[in-house]
């Protein structure tokens, strides 16, 4: 499988159905409609549903009573520890550098930039994965690479995963109608900047998150971001 689509059909209620295809434009279709209606206000609950069930299908049933199937699930659960950690040769990352990458993205870019909250990292969760860093890992060099993939705590990076995307969320549900228009606080971007969440080589992603509103941190981060790098593990495990 390339790739796991969704059919969303309304009626009251946004559901979400599986469909197990490689055509990719069921998936490009929704994000499509969801991006033309997350600027309305009068939608903006249409959009908030649309939109949790895709963010909901990237993460663990864990995370949510309400999540029928989970492609986090399908792609790790059954994963060895040994092929998690694999780098298979120089210049291409490890899935252990996948989930760690995508999800201390949606970390910050939620937490960080979108609510102005604390990231989930500095509430606990940086000494349970066993790692030195906090930055998003792009830029990351072999050997740092290799110590993330020996190193990361296998379980704790998974229930840190499954935090970040709870928290996330919240946020969904707390905003209200306009909020998705709203520019991101360059404070913000100088604030991840600060901490160091983004090393100087990858500065370039300081620059694109300052020029995004709310809705496409939602949009990207918190969906297309985290299926790009579910399906680069699913080869990976392949």
């Amino acid at each position: 499988m390339g790739i796991c689509e969704y059919v969303f059909l309304y009626g009251g209620e946004w559901e979400l159905e599986m469909t197990r295809i490689t055509d990719r434009s069921i998936w490009n279709e929704t994000i499509k409609e969801l991006r033309a209606v997350m600027p309305k206000p009068a939608a903006h609950e249409k959009a908030t549903d649309m939109l949790l069930s895709l963010h909901g299908a990237m993460h663990s049933a864990k995370m949510d009573a309400a999540i029928s199937w989970s492609y986090e699930d399908e792609v790790l659960d059954d994963m060895p520890e040994m092929a998690f950690r694999r780098i298979p040769k120089p210049g291409v990352n490890s899935v252990a550098w996948h989930i760690y990458h995508s999800t201390r993205i949606e970390d910050i870019a939620m937490n960080t930039l979108a609510a102005g909250r604390t990231q989930l990292y500095d509430e606990g969760w940086s000494g349970r994965l066993n790692i030195p860093f906090r930055d998003t890992g792009n830029g990351m060099n072999d050997d740092k690479l290799r110590r993330l993939s020996s190193e990361l705590d296998f379980a704790a990076i998974r229930d840190y995963r499954t935090a970040v995307g709870r928290r996330t969320r919240e946020i969904i549900a707390s905003l209200q109608p306009g909020d998705y228009k709203r520019k991101v606080d360059h404070a913000r971007i100088k604030q991840v900047e600060d901490q160091e969440d983004v090393v100087p080589e990858a500065h370039w992603l300081l620059d694109y998150w300052g020029n995004l509103t709310v809705s496409g941190l939602f949009l990207m981060p918190a969906t297309r971001h985290l299926i790009v790098h579910l399906n680069k593990a699913q080869k990976l495990k392949k």
